[in-house]
């Protein structure tokens, strides 16, 4: 990154000179260890019209611009360079800046002002934040896959199943996951993969809806893994009521954006909010085991689906703790249910117990157990479906 400062004032850029010389490499500034150097500083002294010119000969990625007596005409100008230089950020050097001043710079495309002299660690972070829009901006628009998991019956393992298959598509299969948890009433996802405490819930999400974006969601968010976060259900059921039927498609339409899955765990209640979310899945898994219970309820909930007018294709069916030996086998299942068994799991009562409880996912607990093979099979299907759908759109638009 190329940083130019522009000031009349030799003691400004010799500060901004040291602060930056002085900035260790294992601070947040510098994220890449295989770079040499985080920045090029070009210094120098003089006012508007010699950071006009650095603009155009050195075109450098930031410009740090003391601000001068006079502003009104600097401004001008200023608005031109940022038309002109549209990727170009600047940070204005300003003392003491009053609400109208920050203003007034703000609509001629100064990204933020800074009083003057500025301290290092305000520097700093100002330009850490620059250094973050760049990378944001330079990262593909993500277009996310929606997988909707929802118990056919109370105890089906829908939970289960997918909070593990979020951590196996992260972790063997290196995607980029969110799960939701909107089983508002009772949610308890987060607690099959972490003990730690949900820095907020949807609940909080939705109330401040206006300002989601990719970074706030996954501040949200308990971070499992680097690449696998969870925004967890309200604390309360009371504040479940919170949540509103319009704010689902913000919500998904945000993280399909930053995210290649995004998981949604679906409470046996099926009200508006409910709808909403499977309106968006791409597909739906509802998840039963072979008891007439389950067949009952299932077929119960597939009418449903049907009513809501969701194609056949869109259906995932799972059939959770799968036992050769039961009564009840998969083709009668089917026979009845008229709708194909995606996936079976195996009964492996043991390891999911202990997975359960402990809060640690198969994957990581058993790696060679049934189950955890199962899982794997699931989520290596899922990813190979993504990456030939993205070949092929590389290859129609190229």
């Amino acid at each position: 990154m190329i940083i130019a400062a522009v000031s009349r004032k030799q003691q400004i850029l010799e500060s901004i000179s040291q602060f930056l010389s002085e900035f260790d490499r294992s601070d947040q500034f510098s994220q890449d260890s295989n770079q040499e150097q985080p920045y090029t500083l070009i210094s120098i002294n003089g006012g508007m019209q010699q950071a006009v010119a650095v603009a155009e000969q050195e075109h450098p990625d930031l410009l740090l611009l003391e601000s001068s007596e006079d502003e009104t005409n600097d401004l001008q100008i200023l608005g031109n360079v940022t038309a002109r230089f549209p990727s170009l950020g600047v940070i204005m050097l300003c003392p003491n800046p009053s609400p109208e001043r920050l203003l007034e710079v703000m609509r001629v495309g100064v990204r933020e002002a800074l009083p003057t002299p500025p301290t290092r660690d305000s520097l700093l972070s100002a330009i850490n934040r620059f250094q973050q829009r760049i990378k944001q901006a330079s990262m593909p628009v993500r277009s996310g896959k929606v997988l909707a998991f929802i118990p056919c019956k109370g105890g089906s393992g829908a939970t289960f199943l997918a909070t593990n298959l979020a951590y196996t598509l992260a972790a063997q299969n290196n995607q980029r996951v969110a799960l939701i948890d909107f089983n508002l009433q009772l949610g308890d996802a987060s607690l099959f993969l972490s003990d730690s405490k949900s820095p907020a819930s949807i609940a909080d999400v939705a109330r401040q809806i206006h300002r989601l974006d990719g970074a706030f969601l996954a501040s949200s968010m308990i971070q499992i893994t680097p690449n696998l976060g969870i925004l967890a259900a309200p604390d309360e059921p009371e504040k479940a009521t919170e949540i509103k039927p319009e704010h689902v498609n913000p919500i998904l339409q945000v993280a399909i954006k930053n995210y290649d899955f995004v998981i949604l765990d679906i409470g046996r209640r099926m009200d508006s909010v409910s709808v909403q979310a499977l309106d968006k899945a791409d597909m739906i898994f509802p998840v039963m085991q072979q008891t007439l219970p389950f067949i009952r309820d299932a077929k119960r909930l597939i009418d449903v689906f049907r009513s809501l007018g969701y194609h056949k294709d869109k259906l995932r069916l799972v059939v959770n703790r799968y036992d050769k030996k039961s009564q009840i086998t998969l083709d009668d299942i089917q026979n009845t249910l008229k709708c194909e068994v995606f996936k079976s799991i195996p009964n492996n009562f043991s390891v999911v117990d202990e997975s359960v409880n402990h809060g640690v996912p198969v994957h990581k607990l058993a790696p060679r157990s049934p189950i955890a093979k199962a899982v794997e099979d699931i989520g290596n299907e899922l990813s190979q479906s993504t990456e030939q759908q993205q070949r092929w759109f590389r290859k129609l638009f190229s």
